[in-house]
């Protein structure tokens, strides 16, 4: 029988880890035929989604980017001996010389290494991206924008990369806006309308632009303006609420956090508009699902966000913030702006759904698997 493993420590990952818990609801499935062995850590295992028979859950206790990873994972792998291992991130197992796929969802270390706390981080990550392209038998890119960074800086065959976009679960699409939905938001604070930012304080997310635009957006427009919801990596206890304070802004920002799926669904679905400035994104799933919920969306002009959602977006310059706090005034005062944004982005999340990713990828492996060890 073959044994594909999947290597789920990122699962509760922002990010990284709703791309592998999608693969995980929906791949056994589709090869009741396999075996199919999850490596997972004790955070992750509480995450995990209700299996068939077929699937084994296989415990693998070393963080990302250690040398932990790199001894532990190969040992775990040398006793299971899959036929195909599966990392949905560029960080592969060095010693490994097993059949792998291998996702890169951006190379965002590569392009912008001020980003980096640490010198060594970009040496680090270009070594272990061109290892990944390298040694992997197929590389899943989750954009064509993605693909063409990697053929661009780091010369990667275009015949080993496939590119198989990101999707979002029909649960975004469902029309589920009433008590049970509202209830959520008023446990949140969310009692007057809003704007929605999901993202965390990575500096490409650009989080530092959108506070900056609606604070210019609040002085123009004064007091009875919508409020800011912060998802993601935001707590009212964390590094950005001074910041807030400091803008006058305190009143009028909300701070969420990680939310479940259910409540993010409510938060989406609840906002008047979704905010997206970031100065680079390999594919930007936040966007992608606001759209599902039928948001209007300001995003910057960038080229996966072209790629995915064209031109049903209101575009912004993620760099300026005056045009930024204007875009916000449109979205807020011209309702025909909105319904307009919000059915065409609507439209074009109908093309990217979960299930069709996990049966592309799955032909990914069935094509490895087919090919001469």
């Amino acid at each position: 029988m073959v044994t594909v493993a999947l290597d789920a420590r990122k699962l509760p990952d922002f990010g990284i880890g709703s791309y592998v818990a999608a693969l995980l609801r929906h791949l056994p499935a589709m090869a009741p035929e396999w075996s199919w062995a999850v490596l997972v850590t004790a955070e992750g295992r509480e995450m995990l989604p209700d299996f068939p028979p077929n699937v084994r859950v296989l415990h693998v206790e070393a963080k990302g980017y250690t040398v932990r990873e790199q001894l532990l994972l190969p040992w775990r792998l040398s006793t299971l001996r899959p036929r195909l291992l599966h990392i949905p991130h560029y960080v592969i197992p060095l010693s490994y010389v097993g059949r792998m796929v291998v996702t890169i969802h951006d190379i965002i270390h590569v392009l912008f290494p001020e980003f980096l706390p640490k010198p060594a981080g970009y040496a680090y990550a270009t070594f272990m991206i061109r290892a990944a392209v390298a040694r992997a038998r197929r590389v899943i890119a989750v954009s064509h924008t993605t693909a063409q960074d990697l053929a661009t800086l780091l010369g990667a065959n275009a015949h080993k990369v496939e590119v198989i976009p990101n999707g979002v679960e029909a649960e975004f699409f469902a029309d589920h806006d009433g008590d049970e939905d509202e209830a959520h938001r008023c446990r949140l604070g969310l009692s007057r309308p809003y704007f929605l930012f999901v993202g965390n304080h990575k500096p490409h997310k650009n989080v530092e632009a959108v506070l900056k635009a609606y604070q210019l957006f609040v002085n123009e427009a004064g007091d009875e303006v919508p409020h800011l919801a912060l998802a993601g990596g935001f707590t009212p206890t964390g590094p950005l609420a001074p910041r807030v304070e400091a803008m006058g802004l305190a009143s009028k920002v909300r701070f969420l956090g990680f939310l479940p799926r259910h409540e993010l669904r409510a938060v989406y679905r609840g906002a008047l508009a979704f905010l997206c400035p970031s100065l680079y994104e390999g594919f930007g799933l936040p966007v992608l699902e606001a759209a599902a919920c039928g948001l209007p969306i300001m995003a910057s002009d960038i080229p996966a966000v072209r790629e995915v959602l064209a031109d049903a977006v209101l575009k912004v310059n993620p760099r300026d913030v005056v045009e930024q706090a204007q875009a916000m005034r449109r979205l807020w005062q011209e309702p025909e702006t909105r319904k307009k944004l919000a059915s065409a982005a609507h439209s074009r999340a109908q093309r990217f759904r979960w299930e069709q990713t996990a049966r592309e990828t799955l032909g990914v492996y069935r094509r490895v698997l087919g090919e001469t060890p």
